[in-house]
């Protein structure tokens, strides 16, 4: 049975607010804690979907994950049951499944790794590559390119690899965190562009505070496990989270005070925030958080290469359609292998809810402002977190929307129908 959820358009947003912890930060900490002897305690990590099913598959590889005073201890080391294959099932991660593949690959046992019928469906195919490049031994389970595989761990070796991360930055990441369980650890260098750069950004600054050692030299990255490693680690707030509540003020207007982000910020989706002020936003920020308003009026129409922040490409899509005119989101065509196919799915929700919208190449053009639908419209979300968060930005100022599975914003930001809720002025 389908869920909809009606959310009533909003005269303005107001009040404050502590954003989650960001996803991309927990899940970084919980591997390299896992491949570690030494016991990491991850203060404040975000608990979704995405990190329960990275922590139960890390528990399943060996790892101790304890619940501690304000967060978790994790410890290794990692190795697959004696005589067994361990079963892996990340779920609808594919930040989990990538990371586990290279991690399996470079630790003792024999794993099964696998998820959803969608996250079947997504791309590991570079990254099972890059692996084999170094001696790693994964076959395919299903179909060539995509989950389930057979891995056999122990099996990666110490050297150069070079990754295909056009796809997804996540394989890149998901070797240099690998690297922590290889004697003499890796070396990893992209065959070409990176989508979503910035992630492995936040990859290195991860394991250079856990106390690893990284080098990095025209493009190639070396990770080593460090001698003196850190014994606490600090999630920062989650600017994927924050930039849905800071475009629903762009589109409806009024006054925010966001808590718990670090400014200014390396993070990938910290650089949608100038998008924003181009649409007509106003921030500004402090160690405390960050300050928005808009004067809810049409935001500006705004055109931009969007490659290294994709998960702010469903929200600042959702603002241009308040916008008069036509506003262009270029470098996008890697969203079509998230949880859904983003570009696909942004065009269905935007048109439904009124402004006209179309995917051409990898590209996506929206054009505003989107008018009010005469009777109730379900806004498709293909179970999307991201998508479900667009459409509840369109409901807040378009009557008569209503938000499909809302539930699946679990995946990562639980609390997200709640906290808007809490900043809506009726």
């Amino acid at each position: 049975m389908t869920d909809y959820l009606a959310i009533p358009p909003a005269r303005e947003m107001a009040g404050e607010l502590r954003v989650p912890p960001s996803k991309s930060a927990t899940n970084r900490a919980l591997v390299a804690g896992a491949l570690s002897s030494e016991a990491l305690e991850i203060a404040g990590p975000l608990d979704s979907d995405d990190t329960a099913a990275l922590r139960r598959c890390l528990a399943a590889m060996g790892a101790t994950i304890t619940e501690v005073r304000g967060g978790l201890a994790v410890r290794g080391p990692l190795s697959g049951p004696t005589g067994a294959t361990a079963a892996l099932d990340a779920g609808d991660s594919g930040t989990a499944a990538r990371f586990l593949a290279a991690a399996a690959a470079a630790v003792p046992g024999r794993f099964a790794l696998t998820g959803s019928a969608r996250l079947r469906e997504r791309p590991i195919g570079e990254l099972v590559e890059a692996l084999r490049s170094a001696g790693a031994r994964l076959e395919y389970a299903g179909q060539e390119g995509c989950l389930p595989l057979s891995i056999e761990g122990g099996s990666l070796a110490s050297g150069t690899i070079t990754v295909d991360a056009s796809q997804s930055s996540q394989f890149f990441s998901a070797l240099l965190l690998a690297a922590l369980a290889v004697e003499g650890g890796l070396t990893v260098r992209a065959s070409g562009a990176v989508a979503s750069a910035p992630y492995v950004g936040m990859t290195v600054q991860t394991l250079r505070d856990l106390g690893h050692d990284v080098t990095e030299d025209d493009g190639a990255i070396r990770i080593r496990r460090g001698s003196a490693l850190a014994s606490r680690y600090d999630v920062p707030g989650d600017y994927s989270s924050a930039v849905p509540l800071l475009a629903a003020v762009t589109a409806v207007g009024g006054r925010v005070r966001l808590t718990g982000l670090r400014w200014p910020s390396a993070d990938a989706d910290a650089r949608a925030l100038p998008v924003l002020e181009s649409m007509g936003l106003a921030l500004s920020g402090s160690m405390e958080g960050i300050e928005a308003s808009a004067p809810g009026r049409a935001p500006r129409p705004v055109s931009v290469r969007a490659t290294d922040f994709p998960d702010a490409v469903p929200a600042l899509a959702a603002v241009a359609a308040f916008a008069e005119g036509r506003s262009r989101f270029d470098g996008v065509g890697h969203l079509r292998f998230k949880e859904s196919d983003r570009v696909g799915a942004l065009a269905e929700i935007l048109t439904s809810a009124g402004a006209h919208t179309v995917a051409e190449g990898d590209s996506l053009v929206v054009a505003g402002p989107a008018s009010p639908r005469p009777k109730p419209v379900r806004l498709p979300t293909h179970r999307d977190h991201r998508m479900a968060m667009a459409a509840a930005i369109l409901a807040l100022k378009l009557p008569s929307l209503l938000v499909e599975n809302p539930a699946c914003v679990s995946k990562s930001y639980p609390s997200f129908f709640r906290d808007l809720e809490r900043l809506c002025i009726r």
